[in-house]
């Protein structure tokens, strides 16, 4: 299974006491997605997928496609197939790629509210 993107805190972390309430995507990676333990429940996960895609930026919105194809694909494979897990990666590299752009969102919207300007008044 595919690490955690950088700058996503791990899954027992007390960060996300707050940070699950503006991310629920990145908890959902820690918690569920990259719990080796979890059931993988995929009609769930698509469902979900496609209720953030509704509310995604337009930018981010095919990789909101990506990810719920790629869980289409892991669905039609056998559990124990050889190619499952890298099916399961697959699906994770959008996932990660949508939080590395949150996480970047994130750390600029903080930075410019700090020194009161943005990019807008600059």
């Amino acid at each position: 299974m595919k690490d955690l993107p950088p700058g996503l805190p791990p899954a027992h972390s007390r960060k996300w006491h707050n940070r699950r309430w503006w991310d629920q995507l990145g908890y959902l990676r820690v918690r569920s997605l990259g719990n080796p333990q979890w059931s993988r429940d995929i009609p769930w996960l698509i469902t979900w997928l496609r209720r953030e895609r509704s509310t995604a930026l337009p930018a981010d919105q095919g990789l909101y496609d990506e990810a719920i194809t790629a869980a289409r694909h892991y669905a039609r494979l056998p559990r124990r197939a050889p190619e499952a897990e890298h099916a399961w990666d697959r699906l994770l590299e959008p996932v990660d790629e949508l939080l590395t752009r949150r996480q970047t969102r994130h750390l600029t919207a903080t930075h410019e509210a700090r020194t009161g300007r943005s990019d807008a008044g600059s």
